[in-house]
């Protein structure tokens, strides 16, 4: 006689004890129909008009006008409301928080050997939920959380157990000797490996991607320049580190401030490039031509008062306009050479607002640069679905991602209306605000 396994005997008792239809029996999928009174299509740039979006379970299903409501369905009026698609934010670090007297070696002995992963978790949960209240739907967080707390809360958020933006996480990010924190003589606590997955050689590069592929990472950050360190990767480790990445078709996102590490990340492959504080014409002519996203980081005028007003010596407006001017130039030769942007906050200082309001703030900053409120509004959907390599993200369509924001007015016009949504859909689900608003 053969004899079974636990498992097996386990088994065969679930089986024999829950009947065989009511086993196969998949969900029932919630149908709802949404009534846009203005819609924005995010790969043209422009409202449409009314449109109804059909959503079936987490996507979109068909988007149309004059859809009937299939028997059943949950209809929301947004008749007086123009209808976006979920905003992203492509460049968050919801572990971190940098106070202004505060350097990156101060915070990580903070976080580790002070607060812990546990608070650090619950202030990162938070933020994660302020994100989602202010119309972030989808997150690209890159690094500076610990030893992937940002895939922990990810899990945490699709398990339903915190709300928040789906999260595309990065882990730890790759960097050269040393890490971003100060240069230390001795490193007792291991605060460097603590905060990031430090490279040695090209062969130690491809290991470190395939490490944070399998805990689940879905963007590779890696650090082309790593101030205040000198210490830098090689072009060679970079270049492994992007074949890699591309192997197991992952994003990689380079924090690159000057114009050298610009050119050698680019160069490697790399999807995209953070900050770029100093660049050239022709970086950016390089990186138009082999399609890399820029994403300016930068700050608008009312965030960069707030934040000099705590200063000791509290710069004038005319100092800190001048100041902001270089980079707002920037991102007008970036345009005028072709290369496609990508919203991305970088925000992780402290503020009165939330964490999620901080991000739209740079939504604005990008209009100060002499961005159309419309073309702004493609940076935070269409291209930065397109450089997070997900064609269910950034645009209202069949198939897509039911996330969506209603607000009043129309933000093709200006960007005010997105200060306060009105409705927050995240997969076909209502997070936050009522229709109430926004009904006929």
């Amino acid at each position: 006689m053969t004899r079974l396994s636990f498992a097996a005997c386990a088994a065969a008792l679930l089986a024999a004890a829950v009947p065989a239809a009511a086993a196969a029996q998949p969900a029932p999928q919630s149908v709802t129909l949404v009534r846009a009174g203005n819609l924005f299509d995010s790969e043209s740039g422009r409202m449409v008009g009314p449109r109804d979006i059909l959503i079936r379970g987490r996507r979109i299903a068909e988007v149309g006008q004059g859809l009937a409501a299939p028997e059943g369905a949950t209809v929301v009026d947004l008749s007086r409301c123009s209808v976006i698609p979920g905003l992203i934010d492509g460049h968050t670090h919801l572990l971190l928080e940098e106070g202004f007297s505060e350097n990156l070696s101060i915070v990580a002995a903070r976080d580790q050997a002070i607060q812990g992963d546990v608070v650090r978790s619950l202030a990162g949960a938070r933020r994660s939920r302020e994100y989602l209240e202010a119309g972030f739907t989808s997150v690209r967080d890159l690094g500076n959380s610990g030893r992937f707390l940002d895939l922990m809360l990810e899990q945490g958020i699709r398990a339903d157990s915190v709300p928040g933006p789906r999260i595309y996480g990065s882990g730890p990010g790759l960097a050269p000797a040393g890490g971003q924190l100060m240069p230390q003589p001795h490193d007792p606590h291991h605060l460097v490996d603590a905060e990031y997955r430090i490279v040695n050689g090209v062969d130690d590069a491809r290991a470190a991607v395939r490490e944070a592929i399998a805990r689940g990472a879905e963007v590779i950050k890696i650090y082309a320049e790593a101030t205040p360190q000198r210490t830098r990767l090689s072009p060679e480790e970079m270049a492994a580190i992007v074949a890699e990445a591309k192997r197991h078709r992952i994003p990689v996102a380079a924090h690159a401030t000057g114009d050298e590490a610009v050119r050698e990340a680019v160069e490697a492959g790399v999807t995209s490039i953070e900050h770029a504080y100093q660049i050239s014409d022709d970086a950016l002519r390089l990186m138009a031509e082999k399609g890399v996203w820029l994403v300016p980081t930068d700050v608008s005028l009312e965030r960069a008062l707030e934040i000099t007003a705590g200063w000791p010596r509290q710069p004038p407006r005319e100092e800190v306009e001048r100041h902001l001017e270089e980079s707002r130039d920037r991102i007008r030769r970036a345009r005028r050479l072709g290369v496609r942007i990508a919203a991305g906050s970088d925000a992780y200082g402290p503020s009165d607002r939330s964490r999620g309001a901080n991000a739209l703030g740079v939504l604005d900053a990008y209009v100060e640069s002499g961005m159309t409120p419309a073309e702004v509004l493609q940076s935070a959907t269409w291209e930065a679905g397109r450089m997070l390599g997900d064609d269910g993200l950034g645009v209202l369509r069949p198939q897509a991602w039911a996330d969506l924001v209603a607000v009043e007015g129309d933000p093709t016009q200006a960007l005010a209306p997105l200060r306060a949504p009105r409705l927050v859909i995240k997969a076909g689900r209502v997070e936050a605000g009522s229709p109430a608003a926004c009904g006929g």
